[in-house]
């Protein structure tokens, strides 16, 4: 296998904001430090997203021989068996390091593992399809977050900020996934104006948290305009237009600034700047790669 068809068949671009929500979770999680147990935790998220997005190729190996016959497994770069191993294989591989890391995290690791596996192969094509992909992201959060945990704790004993972390990136990754469904044919303009209704809905919902809950946070409106301001382009364009192209450029915009989504979570948990303000940089190895390499 080529090294260029293994990174086109786990997504490199995606990759990064995965190691994102681990770098984030470690820190809303209470971590103060760059601690081994924190490199190990981004690796396994990076892990355990190239295993999905591999899966995700095997699960629609089918529909990619019609309409994307390019992509690794309908071109032969990659056989399905070889498809098949890399990903369980990175999905062990991700456990044994949140092992190492803490053995608690291997809870939420294989909670993690078992979501990707049910979004791609039973609940992507229905409803629930959205609701799970954001649930998958929500989980490897919350997998950063265990890597400081002593004892398993009691959800209700979650502070407002972890919630509103958990939401906001579940409801952020869920429309996006909502508008990718139809990337290749182009939305319709009934859909992409229900998406647009719900990221509007998502940005109002942090406006008021920034400038009520978190006023002592005062990057967190700076991070939040910084997003609008970033994903402003591909929404005019998408609003003007559903078509594949403007479609694709709003999905991959948004899942390359999934970081600054990530630095607000973490300013609205009071993770001090010097820790959240370099999120932001997970930014850059995206879209660098991005230029080479479809994210979706």
């Amino acid at each position: 296998m080529k090294p260029r068809a293994f990174l086109a068949l786990v997504r490199i671009p995606t990759v990064f904001s995965s190691m994102s929500n681990a770098y984030a979770g470690y820190f809303i999680g209470g971590g103060r430090d760059l601690s081994p147990n924190l490199v190990e935790g981004i690796l396994a998220a990076a892990l355990f997203i190239m295993a999905g997005m591999a899966l995700n190729d095997v699960a629609d190996k089918d529909v990619d021989a019609r309409e994307r016959p390019g992509r690794p497994i309908p071109s032969g770069a990659v056989s399905l068996g070889s498809a098949w191993g890399l990903s369980l294989g990175m999905m062990a591989l991700g456990l044994a390091l949140l092992w190492f890391a803490n053995p608690l995290s291997v809870l939420a690791g294989a909670a993690l593992c078992l979501c990707i596996l049910a979004y791609n192969f039973a609940l992507k094509g229905t409803i629930l399809g959205p609701a799970s992909m954001g649930l998958c992201r929500a989980l490897n959060l919350l997998t950063g977050m265990s890597l400081g945990w002593t004892s398993l704790p009691n959800p209700a004993s979650f502070p407002k900020g972890v919630w509103i972390a958990l939401f906001s990136l579940w409801g952020y990754i869920a429309l996006v996934t909502f508008l990718a469904r139809d990337e290749v044919g182009g939305n319709s303009k009934t859909r992409s104006r229900l998406f647009l209704a719900g990221i509007a809905l998502w940005f109002i919902a942090w406006s008021v948290a920034a400038f009520t809950w978190f006023r002592p946070e005062i990057f967190l409106p700076v991070a939040w305009l910084a997003l609008a301001m970033f994903l402003r382009g591909p929404l005019r364009n998408l609003a003007a237009d559903p078509s594949p192209k403007h479609t694709g450029q709003m999905v991959g915009g948004m899942l390359r600034l999934v970081p600054l989504v990530d630095v607000l979570t973490m300013l609205a948990n009071h993770v001090p700047p010097e820790y959240a303000l370099p999120g932001v940089l997970w930014i850059a190895p995206a879209f660098a790669v991005g230029k080479w390499f479809y994210s979706t």
